[in-house]
């Protein structure tokens, strides 16, 4: 009679080998959501962000604290859950053949980091039609400015977007305290085996060991006075009158932000109109180009539409 092969020291084995793989792409994944937004952690179903709407910065002591109230709009930002899952066949531990699922587990490690690549950029590219804490689109005409630092009072109206056509290009301010977009997590990455013993029901009934990854939490809209999106064309005249425009943004009370752009944030379509905007050195005509290495370029397939 043939040996079993396959008994729980074979199983605990592949179990071993698949999260070590997972973790190790987990760790050389590319996190390029990082360069434009900051991790939140999350400690229920959803957070509110009442704080978003106070823009941080000092102001002189004169009287009493000026104390803000939380805006009575709440923003709040549901987390949501996300899963990858794999089946080993059985036949492949009783023939010893389990290397390339190995493999896969290393991949879905790696896929943790482009799925929050994916909600961070793709929450780029919707910020045309999302509503951000003030209740306006993220890049709107009209955000609301208030003459009075308390945020009282008649509010004046202020533009982060230009209007357009074409893949989306944005400029970012980065290097502040406050973020323009943040990674809200409820649940950090996890790998899990579902099945581990020969006995199990799914083993009994699919023949598969399953393995899954799991993951919760969601995008976050942060400050807009940080970002200017357009979807115009990327040239120098456009990309002047946006970097100028974000330099003369200031918040309630007529207050001065000091905010400058260091990053331009482009997709596919506008990686070679980028290039000449900021990496060339003098223009075509051979003339200085006085926008050589003003930002940071940051190109990403996450943005193409």
């Amino acid at each position: 009679m043939a040996t079993n092969v396959l008994n729980q020291a074979a199983i605990d084995a592949l179990k071993t080998a698949m999260q070590a793989r997972f973790d190790k792409g987990l760790a050389q994944g590319t996190q390029d959501w990082m360069k434009i937004a900051q991790k939140l952690s999350s400690n229920s179903a959803s957070n509110t962000y009442g704080w978003i709407s106070q823009f941080p910065a000092f102001r002189e002591w004169v009287g009493s604290r000026l104390h803000k109230s939380v805006k009575e709009r709440a923003y709040q930002v549901s987390n949501r859950k996300f899963e990858a899952t794999l089946d080993v066949p059985r036949e492949a531990l009783e023939d010893d053949n389990y290397g390339m699922y190995a493999d896969l587990a290393y991949s879905y490690g790696i896929s943790v980091d482009d799925l929050m690549n994916d909600l961070i950029y793709s929450g780029v590219t919707a910020g045309f039609s999302s509503i951000c804490y003030d209740g306006q689109f993220f890049f709107d005409t009209d955000h609301p400015v208030y003459p009075n630092e308390d945020g009282t009072g008649v509010a004046a109206t202020v533009s982060n977007m230009q209007a357009g056509a074409g893949e989306p290009w944005v400029l970012l301010c980065t290097k502040r305290a406050p973020k323009a977009f943040y990674l809200q997590e409820r649940v950090k990455p996890e790998f899990i085996a579902k099945n581990s013993a020969v006995n199990s029901d799914g083993v009994f009934e699919n023949d598969v060991f399953s393995f899954g990854g799991r993951w919760r939490g969601e995008a976050v809209y942060g400050f807009w006075q940080l970002a200017y999106g357009s979807k115009a064309t990327l040239d120098e005249t456009n990309f002047n009158a946006n970097y100028k425009a974000m330099m003369k943004v200031k918040g309630d009370g007529n207050r001065k932000l000091g905010i400058v752009a260091d990053t331009l944030l482009v997709g596919p379509d506008n990686l070679a109109a980028a290039e000449t905007l900021i990496k060339a050195i003098n223009k075509a005509n051979g003339a200085s180009n006085t926008n050589y290495s003003k930002v940071e370029l940051i190109v990403t397939p996450w943005l193409a539409l």
